[in-house]
């Protein structure tokens, strides 16, 4: 059924392949934007009237909506964020010129950004290098591509004509993205095709101290994926181990409340088998048969000057505690097992002990030193080019630099895409 979807317990779910570079799926996916009626793009007035009055409900609410938006099917089936543009798509120079109605859905994993360094990648143990890729709606493609701004040749020209100009740090940057730009970052777990997979739920109860970091092996809590029912009692529990470490009583889940696809071809369990990840989670490599499902998304949209920065992940009692509030109706299907955190400000609201606001995806940011306590805006703030030089984001932190910190001398500032720092081509 490669290219399908078919309806289960209310949602949709795709079962098609995951595409490696120069493979495509047997019907084509024509690009969709966000329909209308998902509050997209909003006012940018009303918004920041939101965030400086501190109105979380409201903040919450367009959050809710813009993923709504995002998820809902397009034209065969799939979600309308799965139809937009990879990074090749958008960075590589030989990429074909945008042709809405014959492109492919476009799928192909590498580390988080944020596991790397100037070497590559770097997990710290086994499991670290999770299933990921970025895409980009076709007014974020349109900007970087007319702009060359994926090409490293035009980054240091323009920080070397800021630099003959004697331009401060605080001007030395691109022209902002269109109030119409979107940019998504997707997180996958590998899942058996038999018997029962683990997979972590952040209980926001961590092991470890702040100071340590709490990657996902750490969890104190698992559920038991189970891909062949789509009913199971709610008390159907069973005895499984993550990592080699026993997870006794683990409530059993149906892969079905997952938006998740098959592995249908080697190439796509090559591609899976490329990530440390999904060993740990299957205790083998993948196979012909396994699944991937989708554990956490975090998008960002260009609607306020500084973007709207939303993070969701999954979790098997999504309607408690503060992170389900204010999920209107139109968030349906498997989409309502996703919680959210918002961020519109990197200091407001401020935490109950008066610290800076924090906002983070436990599955990308939690692993690192002080990770329960970061800002996606505040790493982002600070995506810059230095004419190919390696730019670090850690530490991660909240909070914000100042417009006149040192950090963004002889820097050209990326408008909060590190993309561009990352993907961009040298040709």
């Amino acid at each position: 059924m490669s290219g399908g979807i078919r309806p289960v317990a209310g949602a949709y779910l795709l079962i098609s392949g995951i595409l490696l570079p120069q493979a495509s799926l047997a019907q084509p996916a024509a690009y969709q934007d966000i329909p209308p009626g998902f509050d997209f793009p909003a006012d940018e007035a009303t918004l920041l009237h939101f965030r400086d009055t501190q109105n979380l409900a409201e903040l919450r609410r367009h959050g809710w909506y813009v993923w709504a938006g995002l998820t809902q099917p397009a034209p065969g089936g799939e979600a309308v964020w799965e139809t937009w543009f990879s990074g090749q798509e958008t960075f590589d120079p030989a990429a074909a010129p945008q042709a809405m109605a014959d492109r492919q859905i476009q799928r192909r994993f590498q580390v988080p950004r944020q596991f790397s360094d100037a070497a590559g990648p770097v997990p710290q143990a086994i499991g670290e290098s999770l299933l990921s890729f970025t895409l980009f709606n076709q007014a974020t493609r349109a900007h970087i591509r007319g702009n060359n701004l994926h090409l490293q040749s035009t980054l240091t020209s323009i920080n070397d004509q800021f630099t003959q100009n004697n331009t401060p740090g605080r001007d030395r940057r691109i022209d902002d993205f269109p109030r119409e730009a979107v940019a998504l970052k997707t997180v996958w777990w590998a899942i058996s095709g038999t018997g029962l997979t683990p997979l972590p739920v952040w209980d926001f109860d961590p092991v470890n101290a702040n100071s340590a970091g709490n990657n996902f092996n750490t969890w104190r809590r698992v559920v038991a994926i189970d891909p062949s029912r789509e009913v199971i009692p709610a008390d159907e529990t069973a005895d499984i181990s993550l990592g080699g470490v026993s997870k006794p009583n683990s409530r059993v889940i149906p892969l079905s409340r997952m938006y998740h696809f098959e592995l249908e071809t080697q190439e796509q369990v090559d591609a899976v088998n490329n990530e440390t990840a999904a060993q740990f989670s299957l205790g083998r490599p993948a196979a012909i048969g396994d699944y991937v499902a989708l554990v956490a998304l975090h998008y960002t949209t260009k609607e306020i000057p500084d973007w709207v920065w939303g993070t969701f992940w999954w979790h098997d009692e999504p309607n408690g505690g503060p992170y389900g509030m204010d999920r209107p109706a139109l968030v349906a299907g498997v989409w309502r097992n996703y919680l959210m955190d918002i961020a519109y400000s990197m200091v407001t609201p401020r935490e109950f002990e008066g610290t800076p606001n924090s906002v983070y995806n436990p599955w990308l940011e939690a692993r690192f030193q002080q990770g329960l306590s970061s800002n996606c805006m505040t790493c982002h703030q600070r995506s810059v080019w230095r004419n190919g030089a390696f730019v670090p984001f850690l530490p991660v932190t909240t909070g914000g630099l100042l417009p006149d910190d040192p950090y963004f001398n002889d820097s050209l500032q990326l408008d909060f895409l590190w993309s561009i720092n990352l993907e961009s081509s040298a040709q």
